[in-house]
């Protein structure tokens, strides 16, 4: 079973990618090599699986506010318990906030290795416009962008 160093390691190892991936079913939203390498290494394909679930939330706040970047945030307790989260930042009745929830939801058993140096862990990975016809866009590793 791999550690939270060796998730950190993934993280260390990718910077830009050379390929986009994506899911036969789901072509509007592309992946990198980094976050490729986070689902198969951690045998966590339910990362990108509850991204693309979130996509129509993404896409209905692109098309009203026009925001192109956004923030995948997973956090969780020891005991595992924790939620997934994307967010962006922007003007909300003309005063400026650095997170605007677009979606998060609750996750009862997350799989993913924890920091046991801390009392949550967290992982993150951004979400941004990577065309706008066709639209797509491209999630990645924190380290590729």
């Amino acid at each position: 079973m791999l550690t939270y160093n060796d998730v950190q390691e993934i993280y260390a190892r990718n910077h830009g990618t050379t390929n986009y991936y994506h899911r036969n079913y789901y072509t509007t939203l592309a992946y990198t090599d980094g976050v490729f390498d986070f689902q198969k290494s951690l045998e966590a394909y339910w990362v990108v699986d509850n991204v693309i679930s979130y996509m129509p939330y993404v896409l209905d706040r692109f098309n009203k506010e026009g925001d192109s970047f956004y923030v995948v945030k997973i956090s969780f307790d020891k005991e595992r318990f924790g939620y997934m989260e994307i967010y962006t930042e922007g003007y909300v009745d003309d005063i400026y906030d650095e997170h605007i929830t677009v979606i998060k939801q609750e996750i009862p058993l997350i799989d993913l290795p924890i920091d046991e140096e801390e009392e949550t862990t967290e992982y993150k990975m951004y979400l941004q416009l990577g065309n706008d016809s066709p639209l797509q866009f491209v999630l990645m590793l924190t380290s590729e962008y």
